[in-house]
Protein backbone atom coordinates (compact mmCIF):
# COMPACT_ATOMS: atom_id res chain seq x y z
CA UNK A 1 0.00 0.00 0.00
CA UNK A 2 1.47 3.35 -1.02
CA UNK A 3 1.30 6.24 1.39
CA UNK A 4 1.27 9.83 0.36
CA UNK A 5 2.96 12.39 2.50
CA UNK A 6 1.78 15.90 2.92
CA UNK A 7 4.04 18.52 1.42
CA UNK A 8 6.16 20.49 3.85
CA UNK A 9 4.74 23.90 4.72
CA UNK A 10 5.83 26.46 2.22
CA UNK A 11 7.73 29.51 3.30
CA UNK A 12 5.83 32.73 3.21
CA UNK A 13 7.43 35.39 1.08
CA UNK A 14 6.80 38.36 3.36
CA UNK A 15 9.50 40.98 3.29
CA UNK A 16 10.73 42.50 6.55
CA UNK A 17 8.87 45.66 5.53
CA UNK A 18 5.58 43.76 5.05
CA UNK A 19 6.03 42.02 8.40
CA UNK A 20 6.69 45.35 10.14
CA UNK A 21 3.60 46.95 8.59
CA UNK A 22 1.40 43.95 9.40
CA UNK A 23 2.76 43.79 12.97
CA UNK A 24 1.95 47.48 13.38
CA UNK A 25 -1.60 46.88 12.12
CA UNK A 26 -2.04 43.97 14.54
CA UNK A 27 -0.71 45.97 17.48
CA UNK A 28 -3.09 48.80 16.61
CA UNK A 29 -6.00 46.33 16.54
CA UNK A 30 -4.84 44.85 19.85
CA UNK A 31 -4.95 48.28 21.49
CA UNK A 32 -8.35 49.01 19.94
CA UNK A 33 -9.88 45.75 21.18
CA UNK A 34 -8.48 46.19 24.69
CA UNK A 35 -9.89 49.74 24.79
CA UNK A 36 -13.21 48.49 23.43
CA UNK A 37 -13.49 45.86 26.18
CA UNK A 38 -12.59 48.44 28.82
CA UNK A 39 -15.28 50.81 27.51
CA UNK A 40 -17.86 48.04 27.47
CA UNK A 41 -17.23 47.46 31.15
CA UNK A 42 -17.43 51.13 32.20
CA UNK A 43 -20.13 51.63 34.80
CA UNK A 44 -23.24 53.53 33.86
CA UNK A 45 -25.74 53.31 31.03
CA UNK A 46 -24.33 56.23 29.05
CA UNK A 47 -20.98 54.90 27.88
CA UNK A 48 -20.24 55.02 24.15
CA UNK A 49 -20.70 51.27 23.77
CA UNK A 50 -23.20 50.63 26.52
CA UNK A 51 -26.49 48.87 26.04
CA UNK A 52 -29.28 48.34 28.52
CA UNK A 53 -30.11 45.04 26.83
CA UNK A 54 -28.01 42.29 28.47
CA UNK A 55 -28.15 40.12 25.35
CA UNK A 56 -26.72 42.92 23.20
CA UNK A 57 -24.06 43.62 25.85
CA UNK A 58 -23.02 39.94 25.96
CA UNK A 59 -22.90 39.84 22.16
CA UNK A 60 -20.70 42.95 22.00
CA UNK A 61 -18.33 41.56 24.64
CA UNK A 62 -18.16 38.15 22.95
CA UNK A 63 -17.39 39.73 19.58
CA UNK A 64 -14.67 41.96 21.02
CA UNK A 65 -13.10 39.01 22.89
CA UNK A 66 -13.14 36.83 19.76
CA UNK A 67 -11.50 39.59 17.71
CA UNK A 68 -8.90 40.10 20.46
CA UNK A 69 -8.09 36.36 20.47
CA UNK A 70 -7.64 36.41 16.67
CA UNK A 71 -5.24 39.35 16.90
CA UNK A 72 -3.28 37.79 19.78
CA UNK A 73 -3.05 34.50 17.87
CA UNK A 74 -1.74 36.28 14.78
CA UNK A 75 0.91 38.06 16.84
CA UNK A 76 1.88 34.73 18.41
CA UNK A 77 2.16 33.09 14.96
CA UNK A 78 4.32 36.00 13.88
CA UNK A 79 6.66 35.46 16.85
CA UNK A 80 6.79 31.70 16.22
CA UNK A 81 7.47 32.05 12.48
CA UNK A 82 4.17 30.61 11.25
CA UNK A 83 2.48 33.89 10.40
CA UNK A 84 1.16 33.97 6.85
CA UNK A 85 0.68 30.19 6.66
CA UNK A 86 -2.84 28.79 6.76
CA UNK A 87 -3.50 26.93 10.01
CA UNK A 88 -5.82 24.61 8.07
CA UNK A 89 -3.62 23.46 5.20
CA UNK A 90 -0.23 25.18 5.72
CA UNK A 91 -0.45 26.95 2.34
CA UNK A 92 0.77 30.53 2.18
CA UNK A 93 -1.91 33.16 2.70
CA UNK A 94 -1.78 35.82 0.03
CA UNK A 95 -0.19 39.14 0.96
CA UNK A 96 -3.25 41.03 -0.29
CA UNK A 97 -5.46 39.01 2.10
CA UNK A 98 -3.10 39.68 5.00
CA UNK A 99 -3.08 43.40 4.23
CA UNK A 100 -6.89 43.47 4.38
CA UNK A 101 -7.26 41.10 7.33
CA UNK A 102 -3.88 40.79 9.09
CA UNK A 103 -5.28 38.56 11.85
CA UNK A 104 -6.56 35.93 9.42
CA UNK A 105 -5.44 32.38 10.10
CA UNK A 106 -6.94 30.74 7.00
CA UNK A 107 -6.30 30.89 3.28
CA UNK A 108 -9.31 31.63 1.09
CA UNK A 109 -9.90 27.96 0.23
CA UNK A 110 -10.00 26.91 3.91
CA UNK A 111 -12.11 29.96 4.79
CA UNK A 112 -14.66 29.02 2.15
CA UNK A 113 -14.75 25.47 3.52
CA UNK A 114 -15.62 26.77 7.01
CA UNK A 115 -18.35 29.17 5.83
Amino acid sequence: MAYTTLPAPQEVQLSPHHLAVLRSMLEEQLTFRLDQLAQLHLPGPHGPLSSTDPEIFRSLVAGARAALRDVQSALWRMEEGGYGLCVGCAAPIGIARLEILPQTALCMACQRATD
